[in-house]
């Protein structure tokens, strides 16, 4: 059986306000799959926490998918963490700038600069389209462990894991299946 772990970045993310869904949502689909999530974890916008947290999630698990910290702002670092930690250039993709530049004429507003961070993309990565937002999101595999990394936003996350990544990891994962039930005993 293969397992997974899933990280949820932002700093947002470790205040009250905020309540982490993804995961849960993403543990769902991936027991459905057959995939065993083993471990959770939330990191800030930190640089040396997330490094520490994907080095030792590539180390433990065969799948590691993360979301969030894909957006254009300086806090936005999973790209540079895990293209650092993975030993890849980042490589400007002028047709996703393109589509990130059209999305906002579409809205007549003029493109900040700064979005065109996120036509970065790991070198090697398969992109993942972003048809509700303009983070696409990534696919690599590294050895034995198939890496993942998905915008913050769930309208956003959901369907690029449905529609990209949940057929690669149900190949993967082959015909085994995690069933639950919960059994409620009312006194």
């Amino acid at each position: 059986m293969l397992n997974a772990e899933i990280i949820a970045i932002g700093s947002e993310m470790l205040t009250p306000f905020r309540t982490d869904t993804n995961s849960l949502w993403l543990t769902e689909r991936l027991n459905a799959l057959g995939i065993e999530v083993r471990l959770k974890t939330i990191v800030g916008d930190d640089e040396a926490r997330l490094e520490e947290a994907v080095r030792d999630a590539l180390r433990r698990s065969e799948i590691v998918i993360s979301t969030g910290g894909l957006g254009p702002t300086e806090d936005d670092i999973t790209r540079k963490i895990f293209a650092r930690v993975l030993k890849r250039r980042l490589v400007l993709h002028d047709d996703i700038l393109e589509k990130i530049r059209a999305r906002f004429v579409k809205r007549n507003v003029p493109m900040p600069e700064i979005n065109a961070r996120q036509a970065l993309i790991m070198e090697g990565a398969t992109i993942l389209p972003n048809g509700n937002g303009t983070a696409p999101g990534m696919m690599i595999t590294e050895g034995r462990c198939t890496v993942v990394m998905l915008p913050g936003p769930p309208r956003e996350m959901r369907p690029m894991f449905q529609g990209t990544v949940e057929p690669v990891l149900r190949e993967r994962a082959g015909d085994l299946l995690i069933l639950r039930r919960k059994l409620s005993i009312l006194d």
